[in-house]
């Protein structure tokens, strides 16, 4: 089908489906688009095409996709000014840390700023710390991202590196997520990056939350703190910070709430990503280094698998996996991955999939 889109309009298109450009200028989170380029919207996501001039798009719907026109932009004023202040820092590389709730649009104004920070060619990194939304990496790793294009989601970008945490809430690993985000920020800190956004996960509610996010934002030492807030939520966490690079932004108002089933479907297209083709490796226990050690059970249900994440030397992240067997009388895991480099280590995690990849 075809659409017309008057000049400071935006469309709203929810997933999944496919949009061309015909004619005129549309912007998504900042990056402009012009004729013939094509844009994917992936199943429960949402994407604003702003009409910076009369355009008129082809858009293909896949099942259960809407679109509807507003007035206006629906990227807020207040976005912009984050943006002013990091860009006046005399400090290089400048570090970047978002909070908000989940459903607040953390991710949208992650790659809103990107779009408008790599304007002049600036190299920024994007470090993904939302364990069960995952745009950069896997669900249940922490993983950071390096460019000098802009983009139209998150998604876009190609895991440079990832850290494989094993669970999708941080309340259960709480000490390695720090440890998780404080290694992909110092890596990318190393590859001559001038900004660094750091996007984190929706737990801010309650005591243990708020210690967490201020004990992430002590060992990470930002150089600016974005809240993103509808009413007063992040007050209790933003009233411990202060001076000049702490601010608060509104959250756009074309949000798309998603519940638990579209969080789980969102989780789980990241994990058939990132297993695509798989393949069984037969792997010696004896050959692996396996963390937590004597972590791995006594007995295997066929159906069922344990995520798994996959190392080469060092802290190389190779990918995940899944395992499927364990031959005790040979020592062996069978895991299913679409790794082809032997593993030197492998961390267990919590998260159960079925053959079909879907989370138990």
């Amino acid at each position: 089908m075809q659409q017309t889109v008057q000049e400071n309009n935006t469309l709203l298109i929810d997933g999944p489906a496919s949009v061309q450009i015909v004619s005129g200028i549309a912007e998504v989170f900042g990056k402009q688009l012009k004729e013939t380029q094509r844009v994917v919207i992936r199943k429960d996501k949402r994407k604003p095409f702003y009409a910076v001039e009369n355009m008129v798009l082809n858009i293909m719907l896949g099942a259960n996709a809407t679109i509807t026109e507003v007035e206006g932009n629906t990227i807020p004023q207040s976005w912009n000014k984050p943006i002013q202040i990091v860009k006046e820092l005399e400090k290089k590389p400048r570090v970047i840390i978002v909070l908000g709730a989940a459903d607040m649009g953390k991710s949208s104004f992650c790659a809103y700023l990107l779009n408008k920070l790599v304007v002049g060619d600036h190299r920024v990194a994007v470090v993904d710390g939302d364990l069960g939304q995952s745009d950069i990496g896997p669900a249940a790793s922490v993983g950071y991202a390096l460019t000098t294009k802009a983009v139209t989601e998150l998604n876009n970008l190609r895991l440079q590196n990832g850290f494989f945490v094993g669970v999708t809430s941080p309340i259960d690993a709480i000490p390695k997520m720090i440890q998780g985000l404080t290694s992909m920020i110092n890596e990318a800190l190393q590859k001559e990056v001038d900004y660094v956004i750091v996007n984190t996960d929706g737990f801010i509610a309650g005591d243990v939350a708020v210690n967490y996010k201020l004990s992430l934002i002590k060992e990470l030492k930002p150089d600016v703190v974005v809240g993103i807030q509808a009413k007063d939520e992040l007050d209790q966490i933003m009233s411990y910070l202060g001076g000049g690079g702490v601010m608060v932004v509104e959250p756009s108002p074309a949000l798309s709430a998603r519940g638990p089933d579209k969080r789980k479907s969102l989780r789980e297209m990241t994990y058939k990503k990132y297993l695509k083709k798989p393949k069984l490796q037969c792997i010696p226990i004896s050959q692996l280094t396996i963390e937590p050690r004597n972590g791995i059970p006594k007995s295997q249900e066929p159906e069922k698998g344990i995520l798994v994440g996959l190392y080469g030397y060092g802290t190389r992240f190779l990918g995940i996996g899944v395992l499927r067997a364990i031959n005790t009388s040979r020592r062996t895991l069978k895991i299913q991955t679409s790794v082809s480099s032997k593993p030197i280590r492998l961390v267990l995690g919590k998260v159960v999939l079925n053959k079909k990849l879907d989370e138990v």
